[in-house]
């Protein structure tokens, strides 16, 4: 079997994984905090405009998909050095097809980021209505219209990709990527006998 064909399927599908993270919130790597219980009176006029404009204040219209692409190529280029090591070192050609993969993928999927933009803008703006307070949404503008909360925006996408945190993140994927081929190997195996007991030796044959 050629060794291009060992590259793990979830390997693959963790390079399909392209999702449009907020920019400004992609390179978080704090603690995960449990979500507020929202209900539908803590959404208000006052907290959806003050949303509204740190929305458009915070990703610009004519910004967006800079920020959001800029943000899909540096997650692309990272979990691709992660799967490195899955890739046949001695078939140039086949390295060579699967890159032409990558960035036909990811071209294709920033085609159609580019359609869900608006809707996304709409449902952060919602989001950010309902979980902070009109008092913090206020302070949050406050700091948006700054110089330096523009610049926080603009530049999230360079953070990600400046080595301090790249290196760090790499290190992070690179670990990840590890443990998918024994996870591959282990839902086949449940998959396997899943499918044995529920149609027989014949129901192997599927998978």
């Amino acid at each position: 079997m050629h060794s291009f064909t060992k590259l793990p399927i979830l390997a693959l599908g963790a390079i399909a994984l392209i999702s449009p993270v907020s920019p400004a919130l992609a390179g978080d790597t704090g603690a995960e905090l449990d979500p507020p219980v929202i209900s539908d009176q803590d959404f208000d006029q006052r907290a959806f405009l003050l949303a509204e404009a740190i929305v458009e204040k915070g990703y610009p219209e004519d910004q967006r998909e800079a920020l959001f692409f800029g943000t899909m190529d540096q997650t692309v280029e990272q979990m691709r050095s992660a799967l490195g090591p899955s890739l046949p070192e001695d078939d140039a050609g086949a390295i060579d097809i699967f890159d032409q993969w990558v960035a036909k993928y990811t071209e294709e999927s920033k085609q159609v980021l580019r359609k869900h933009i608006p809707s996304i803008m709409a449902g952060m703006t919602e989001a950010y209505a309902k979980i902070f307070s009109v008092e913090e949404l206020s302070d949050i503008l406050a700091f948006v219209e700054t110089p330096s909360g523009q610049k926080f925006f603009e530049l999230s996408p360079a953070v990600m990709g400046d080595p301090s945190f790249a290196d760090a993140n790499q290190r992070y994927l690179d670990e990840s990527m590890e443990l998918l081929s024994p996870a591959q190997q282990e839902l086949l195996s449940d998959l396997r006998a899943y499918m044995m007991n529920k149609d027989g030796p014949e129901g192997t044959q599927q998978i």
